[in-house]
């Protein structure tokens, strides 16, 4: 555990070091800002929706920006190398880089709550909707980074780790039109090898809809309605734990095989 804290400690004062936490805490906040300004200005505080339309239109953007230099500055550094010959395990390494992301998405995430007191000051109404938006809003953007961390530890190049990681959230994001494109495209083609008439259309159709189904059920946003509407569920959040436990896993592996490769 001291191991994990220790990284932790080093990543997470990084942000601070340089240029690029503060930048991303400023676009944050004047996003943020902006749309909490707006709905104000029309004479209604929906911070469900606030954190709906940042979960939605931002992590995509700032996620990637926030988690690439996680492990492959330090490979471009070289300074890997002293991770890597240091007493932590990998596992301890992915976890203090990973802790270290969370950490600093929670403290830029923070200044939303300052809206949430403007709101509460001026005698604005704040439901249970509010909590389980914040909830859902949390589970999510830990899942997001456990997968910017895993691109990260793929290349080298900061660049390459953003787009990765933003080409898989963007798929997450498309995963319900993207389910039904490769549907259709199963359906399609089994009818064209369907040249014997082993299969029914009906169970061409079926094996269609159950690959779209199947897709759909990766889409993470679509656990999050629950939430705004109040209605608290432990099946999300276990899908979102696992979506991370998945994604740090495969961060593990890879950076393992790297350090016994240097070895």
């Amino acid at each position: 555990m001291s191991r994990i804290l220790a990284i932790f400690k080093r990543e997470y004062n990084s942000y601070f070091r340089s240029p690029i936490g503060y930048v991303i805490f400023a676009i944050f906040m004047a996003i943020s800002g902006l749309y909490y300004g707006v709905s104000v200005m029309n004479s209604y505080s929906y911070l469900a929706g606030e954190l709906d339309f940042l979960q939605t239109w931002l992590f995509f953007l700032l996620i990637p920006i926030m988690t690439m230099r996680a492990f492959s500055e330090d490979r471009r550094n070289g300074t890997e190398v002293l991770l890597f010959t240091s007493p932590a395990s990998s596992t301890e390494i992915v976890l203090g880089k990973y802790l270290a992301s969370l950490g600093f998405f929670l403290t830029i995430s923070g200044g939303t709550l300052v809206h949430l007191l403007l709101t509460l000051a001026f005698g604005g109404r704040v439901d249970i909707g509010v909590l389980g938006a914040y909830i859902g809003y949390v589970f999510l953007g830990a899942a997001f980074i456990a997968i910017g961390v895993f691109a990260s530890a793929l290349t080298e190049n900061q660049i390459i780790a953003a787009v990765i990681s933003f080409v898989i959230l963007m798929a997450l994001m498309l995963i319900d039109a993207i389910a039904g494109l490769i549907g259709d495209a199963v359906s399609g083609l089994l009818s064209r090898l369907n040249v014997f008439d082993l299969l029914s259309d009906l169970q061409i159709d079926n094996v269609g809809s159950a690959i779209t189904a199947g897709l759909k059920w990766i889409n993470p946003y679509a656990r999050l309605s629950n939430f705004v509407n109040g209605i608290f569920e432990i099946s999300p959040i276990i899908f979102f734990i696992s979506l991370a436990a998945v994604f740090l896993y495969m961060t593990n592996r890879v950076i393992e095989k790297r350090r016994w490769s240097q070895r």
